[in-house]
């Protein structure tokens, strides 16, 4: 599966979903669509497209959108760690969180940059998870100086599906 964050006016007929989220501190909007292929995913010259790495989904509907990025370029050792923490520790420990709804993690291969849309079903229920996981015990042999915090988080309200 690949993905494409694109401006919401922007249309992805090819797309097998598609997420509208508007800015919490502001007007505008951005989608997130999902597609079989790279080639459709990467169609618009002008939005950046992702592989989807991780696709976890809980029971909550979908009101809120945290989207962290990692701008890159991340090395070899962070994504390994990175990927770790999130297969073992982190998506496991989410599942039955209050309040959670889905969990995109999308990679782009040639920038080496990667961005969590962590959806839920209230701001409180996104920081709630987000103070969870900064809590958590890290697994014997995790490094915290290969596991660093998101560049920018970006808070958003779901529009539409």
């Amino acid at each position: 599966m690949y993905a494409r964050i694109h401006k919401s006016t922007e249309t992805a007929p090819d797309a097998v979903e598609t997420h509208t989220y508007r800015r919490l501190a502001g007007d505008d909007e951005v989608a997130v669509s999902l597609f079989d292929t790279q080639a459709a995913a990467a169609a618009d010259p002008t939005a950046e497209w992702y592989e989807v790495e991780s696709d976890e989904s809980g029971p909550a509907p979908t009101s809120v959108a945290a989207f962290l990025h990692f701008d890159g370029p991340l090395s070899a050792e962070v994504k390994a760690a990175a990927d770790r923490a999130n297969r073992d520790r982190i998506a496991p420990a989410m599942r039955d969180h209050p309040g959670f709804s889905r969990v995109l993690v999308l990679w782009q291969p040639q920038r080496r940059s990667a961005v969590i849309v962590s959806q839920a079903e209230s701001v409180e229920s996104l920081e709630n998870g987000q103070e969870r996981i900064n809590r958590m015990e890290l697994l014997p042999g995790e490094d915290p100086a290969l596991l660093p915090g998101p560049d920018r988080i970006e808070l958003f309200r779901a529009v539409a599906s």
